[in-house]
């Protein structure tokens, strides 16, 4: 399956991407990594620039993971251009960065991520930017697979009660023939 990731030239993008990325090595997916905005002349200023994208693809090469990077600017609403691909991909997880808005602001200026939340039917992982705390993607490797834990070892105590031997019954026996 594949991990699609909205991404702007933000903190809080960078952090959602570090997360996918963090997510994709412990699951082996691959990534999808999609930009969108009306384009044209409503140019906005959450499209990536050629610079950034040099920037982001080196990071999505450093990463080791399959990673595909997609723009559109095709005069459509961000939220429908990444609910588009969300269709096309059926991804396990999209990954979005949220930052922090009052209600009067998310009221006055909209917000992609509510729309992606309330839109898309796919689940939706909102990362929030934390320069304090790092989100795992930077290391030396992959993480480590805690889901491969040793088996334990021998209890001390008594063995378990064997379970009693099963009766036989006619195999057209109804439930009235069982005992």
């Amino acid at each position: 399956m594949t991990i699609l990731v909205g991404y702007t030239a933000s903190r809080e993008s960078r952090a959602a991407l570090d997360e996918a990325i963090r997510i994709a090595r412990v699951t082996r997916e691959g990534l999808l990594v999609v930009n969108a905005g009306p384009g044209g002349a409503h140019q906005h200023d959450h499209m990536v620039t050629e610079a950034q994208q040099r920037e982001l693809q080196a990071v999505l090469d450093a990463s080791g993971m399959a990673a595909e990077f997609r723009q559109y600017a095709r005069g459509r609403s961000t939220v429908d251009e990444i609910k588009d691909v969300a269709d096309e991909v059926r991804p396990s997880v999209v990954v979005i960065g949220m930052r922090r808005r009052s209600t009067f602001g998310r009221f006055v200026m909209g917000s992609v991520s509510d729309g992606l939340l309330r839109e898309l039917d796919q689940p939706v992982l909102c990362v929030k930017d934390h320069p304090a705390q790092p989100t795992g993607a930077i290391g030396e490797g992959p993480p480590e697979d805690i889901t491969a834990a040793p088996e334990p070892a021998a209890i001390n105590g008594p063995a378990p009660a064997a379970d009693p031997p099963p009766v036989d019954t006619p195999p057209d026996a109804g439930p009235a023939a069982r005992p």
